[in-house]
């Protein structure tokens, strides 16, 4: 029933953000030809300030099928919207209100099993939004005349969840301290974007930096993914996770 129960409470935000995932995916793999027909221009244009190199940079690892999706479909959308949806289904789970967590708690099950049960089911959910639209584009890419490499499709899909796991745990423990659902994702939200700015300006952070994990450039540009990043982010993840479940071990409904 647990396990129902958590599926029901979930799934229209993992529907939701499963279907436009996999939307996004699709339309960037579809999408080829078309940008194939804007690089001449960009590579055309020689080098000038600096907004241009980047510019031009993009544009030639994109000029393979493999860079084209590395770049706009990992890098620019999913890594990011991944991200919203790891939060909403960690701030507005069972315990983000009081008033939601009243029945469930009553159940003759402990808390912990009840947080373990709910962090699972959403962690699943999770891990088929980061694979599933990653797993279209092999299947959509001869559509368009090119092929993608399975094993590249289920490194990055892991990747994006290894690295992203600490924002939807960060939003579950945020969710058991505060009564409202806002708190906790704005919260949530604004360290995913200060983290990313501090690795921007701060190169020695970048290579443990859970947006360099999830955008998974070591593993595009080297053919290796980012064991120590995974790692690192896969303890602390468990720990916030053990500290929501403490916390609504300990909390007055």
């Amino acid at each position: 029933m647990l396990w129902y129960t958590a599926w029901r409470d979930t799934r229209w935000r993992f529907l939701i953000g499963l279907g436009i995932l996999s939307g996004i995916a699709l339309a960037n793999t579809l999408a080829y030809p078309h940008w194939q027909g804007l690089l001449g221009g960009a590579l055309v244009a020689g080098p000038g300030d600096q907004p241009a190199r980047e510019i031009n940079s993009i544009a030639q690892v994109s000029s393979s099928f493999r860079g084209y999706v590395w770049v706009q479909l990992v890098r620019v959308n999913l890594s990011y919207l991944w991200v919203v949806f790891a939060v909403l289904l960690g701030a507005t789970g069972s315990f983000s209100q009081r008033s939601g967590a009243i029945f469930t708690l009553s159940l003759p099950v402990s808390r912990r099993r009840v947080c373990a049960v709910r962090a699972a089911t959403e962690l699943a959910e999770l891990c088929v939004l980061g694979l599933a639209p990653m797993l279209l584009v092999p299947l959509a890419a001869p559509v368009v005349g090119y092929s993608y490499p399975l094993a590249d499709a289920l490194v990055y899909g892991i990747q994006i969840l290894s690295g992203g796991a600490i924002f939807y745990c960060l939003s579950l423990w945020l969710a058991t301290i505060f009564d409202d659902r806002w708190r906790p994702i704005m919260i949530t939200l604004a360290v995913a974007v200060i983290g990313n700015l501090c690795t921007n300006l701060i190169a020695a952070l970048a290579p443990f930096s859970p947006a360099t994990v999830m955008e998974g450039e070591s593993y595009f540009r080297t053919g290796v993914p980012a064991w120590a990043g995974i790692c690192v982010w896969l303890v602390v993840s468990a720990a916030v996770l053990y500290a929501a479940v403490r916390s609504t071990e300990v909390r007055d409904f």
